[in-house]
């Protein structure tokens, strides 16, 4: 696995995560940062300072063992490194030369606007990632005493109910088998705005709407069901708003998820249900790329 971290207490979170599906898993950890290099030059002109990154190993090294330290991760190998480059570009390529299964990090950045929104080094990499990457907001309460058994309870897949419904399906069924978790099945049914007089109209077109999608739905949970056990729910409503609040209602550990190319529910671009789903998330999200295959 690989975790990337920028030293901030969001990445201290995500890492202590990936340190405990690592040791679930028995897996090796490669923890990264990426300095900026232009921060470089200007340390080395201006602080006539040309170990940074060595210096920056040294303090990444600090930074795990105290962020680990309580954590207490049975039986994990981890491993550093800090590169000079852009963040997103070197966070896929170390994950390919690595050969991970899953990247690792906090859901918001830490510099301009972007700071109290998604990171955009984390929506770059779930744009360019051809592994799945699982993405943690910065608090979620005192998360040390939990790890041990996270996700605890169901974990809820959102779906969408398209041609790639069947293979999305397998796939949550298998992450689910895989952290010995239950599978909650959802689908939520985009509301759109119209005239009040229109209203009635539109609440006959909705309950079809729902009926199929439900019936679609339970023909994907019989799929999962040869997996885990799994339940499904048809929501009405805005997308974000609906999945966020199942996840809190539900006390869920975790939101699973597939990737889609630039389109859909999770296609990642600013703006889209995605980015809401993941900037407004209270547990973290995983999500797979299109054409990802479990090994």
């Amino acid at each position: 696995m690989l975790c990337a971290v920028d030293f901030s207490e969001h990445s201290r979170l995500a890492l202590q995560y990936a340190a405990a599906l690592a040791s679930r898993r028995g897996a090796s950890l490669a923890v990264l940062y990426v300095s900026d290099p232009l921060l470089v030059a200007a340390a080395s002109v201006a602080l006539h300072d040309r170990t940074l990154t060595r210096r920056s190993a040294k303090e990444l090294k600090q930074f795990i063992d105290e962020a680990l330290h309580d954590a207490s991760p049975r039986g994990v190998r981890v491993k550093s490194r800090v590169c000079v480059g852009t963040a997103d570009d070197e966070i896929v390529r170390a994950a390919v030369a690595g050969r991970a299964d899953l990247i690792v990090m906090g859901t918001h950045g830490l510099t301009g606007a972007d700071r109290w929104f998604m990171g955009s080094t984390t929506l770059s990499v779930l744009q360019k990632t051809p592994i799945p990457v699982l993405a943690s907001p910065p608090s979620i309460g005192d998360a040390a005493p939990m790890l041990s058994s996270w996700p605890d309870g169901r974990i809820v897949a959102a779906l969408e109910l398209d041609r790639e419904s069947r293979k999305d399906v397998e796939t949550a069924a298998r992450i689910a088998g895989w952290l010995r978790a239950s599978l909650l099945l959802v689908h939520v049914i985009d509301r759109s705005d119209a005239p009040s007089w229109l209203e009635g109209a539109l609440s006959a077109h909705d309950r079809i709407r729902i009926s199929k999608a439900q019936r679609d739905l339970d023909a994907c949970a019989a799929i999962a069901r040869r997996r885990v056990d799994t339940e499904t729910r048809v929501l009405f409503g805005k997308p974000a708003d609906q999945i966020a609040a199942l996840v809190a209602v539900e006390t869920s550990g975790l939101l699973i998820a597939a990737l889609r190319d630039r389109r859909g529910w999770f296609g990642a671009r600013r703006g889209s249900v995605s980015y809401h789903v993941l900037s407004r998330a209270v547990v973290p999200v995983l999500a797979w790329p299109p054409r990802w295959q479990p090994r």
